[in-house]
């Protein structure tokens, strides 16, 4: 190991407070040291970094120990104080307001009116029926003489037939047909092409009016 007023990078011995080698012109460290203990840390380590190094551990020192107080001081407030909590918060919005419930009404719907019932419309009765122009058979119920109300009483006994069921019910004047007699007025009912059917419609009649017959008509 070099000694310590030798070059550091070649060897070259120096003399006492060189600064520099003469050979390779490397810096070698300077003289000024603190006693023998720059001489001890060469021995032991090597290069002495110089006096500056304890004014920098020292000043080093100084600032730790005021760090741990004002570390220690804090803590300290906090503790004292209670524990601050910090919080983020966001700016309030405001909800938009609820829309309105709907309105329920609770007036009951007006029940329905009844519709008009149709006036029924009376049942026409059915006229006296008349003889047509032809020939034919019919059923005579009645022959009423033609003097005095002969033939208000055959109308009447005519109608009467009409409401107790008989059909075809009507008046002929007598004297206007060959085949009949005249001066009578003749209540018939009904008009058949023979004489057979004439006569089953008398026998249908007989039970309203028993003394009803079959009879031809001509003109």
């Amino acid at each position: 190991m070099a000694s310590p007023e030798a070059c550091r990078a070649c060897g070259t011995p120096a003399e006492p407070d060189q600064e520099y080698c003469l050979r390779c012109g490397g810096r070698i460290a300077p003289g000024r040291r603190l006693s023998g203990f720059g001489h001890a840390w060469e021995r032991r380590i090597g290069r002495y970094p110089g006096d500056w190094v304890f004014a920098s551990l020292v000043l080093l020192l100084v600032a730790a120990g005021s760090a741990t107080a004002s570390i220690v001081a804090g803590r300290d407030t906090v503790t004292s104080g209670g524990a601050r909590t910090i919080v983020a918060t966001s700016p309030v919005v405001a909800a938009p307001p609820a829309p309105p419930a709907p309105t329920v009404s609770t007036t009951p719907p007006a029940a329905p009116r009844p519709s008009p019932r149709p006036v029924a419309k009376p049942k026409a009765k059915p006229g006296l029926a008349a003889w047509p122009a032809g020939n034919g058979y019919t059923v005579v119920i009645a022959s009423i003489p033609a003097r005095g109300t002969g033939l208000a009483d055959a109308t009447a006994k005519a109608k009467e037939a009409l409401a107790r069921g008989v059909a075809g019910a009507g008046v002929l004047d007598s004297s206007k047909f060959a085949s009949l007699h005249p001066g009578y007025y003749v209540v018939y009912a009904g008009v058949y092409s023979s004489l057979d059917r004439a006569q089953n419609a008398a026998r249908s009649v007989a039970s309203k009016y028993p003394n009803a017959y079959a009879r031809q008509v001509t003109r």
